[in-house]
C-alpha cells in the first residue's frame, strides 16, 4: 500500500512540475519547476529501491545541471517583459506548498525506508550498485558514455556562443 501511495504522489508531482516546466513563461520559474520534476523522479527511484540512482538524480541533475541553467539565465539577464501578465501568479503559493509537501513526503519515505532492518542483497543481483554501474560504463558502454559527454560539451559551448551573439546583438555586455 505504501509503495502505491509513494508512486502516486511522486508521479503526480513529476507530471505537475513537468507541466510547469513547459508552460511557465519565466525561465527562472521553469528551472525551479524542473527541480521539482527531478526530485519527483528521484522519489520514484526510491520507490523502486534504487537509492544510488535517486542520489545521482538529485546531485547531478537537480544539483549541477539546473544550477548551470540558472547560471545561464542569470548571465543573460532580464530579457524584458513578454507583454502579457503572468496568469499563474495567483497559483504561486499553491505551487510552493506543493514543492514543500513533496520534499517532506520524500524525507518521510527516505526515513521510513531506512528505518527497518537492512537485509543484504544476494551477490547475483548486483545490478544497481555503484560498482556494477561503473563497470558497465567503463567496459561495455564506454563509447556511448564518451559520446554522450562529448555531445553535452558541444551543447554547452554552443549555448555560450549563441548567448554571446544574442547579447551582443542587443548592444549588451
Amino acid at each position: 500500500m505504501g509503495e502505491a501511495v509513494t508512486f502516486a504522489v511522486a508521479a503526480v508531482g513529476a507530471l505537475g512540475f513537468g507541466i510547469g516546466v513547459v508552460f511557465f513563461r519565466d525561465a527562472f520559474r521553469a528551472a525551479v519547476s524542473l527541480i521539482g520534476t527531478l526530485v519527483s523522479v528521484a522519489l520514484l527511484f526510491i520507490a523502486l529501491l534504487a537509492p544510488f540512482a535517486a542520489a545521482v538524480q538529485v546531485i547531478v541533475y537537480a544539483g549541477a545541471i539546473v544550477v548551470m541553467f540558472l547560471f545561464v539565465i542569470a548571465y543573460l539577464g532580464d530579457r524584458g517583459d513578454i507583454g502579457t501578465p503572468d496568469r499563474l501568479d495567483r497559483w504561486q503559493v499553491i505551487g510552493w506548498m506543493g514543492l514543500m509537501g513533496l520534499g517532506a513526503f520524500g524525507a518521510i519515505v527516505v526515513q521510513t525506508s531506512t528505518a527497518g532492518p537492512v537485509q543484504a542483497a544476494p551477490a547475483s543481483t548486483d545490478v544497481g550498485s555503484p560498482a556494477s554501474i561503473g563497470d558497465a560504463f567503463l567496459t561495455g558502454h564506454l563509447l556511448a558514455f564518451e559520446v554522450t559527454s562529448l555531445v553535452l560539451l558541444v551543447a554547452a559551448v554552443g549555448a555560450v556562443i549563441l548567448a554571446r551573439g544574442a547579447v551582443q546583438g542587443e548592444g549588451g555586455r
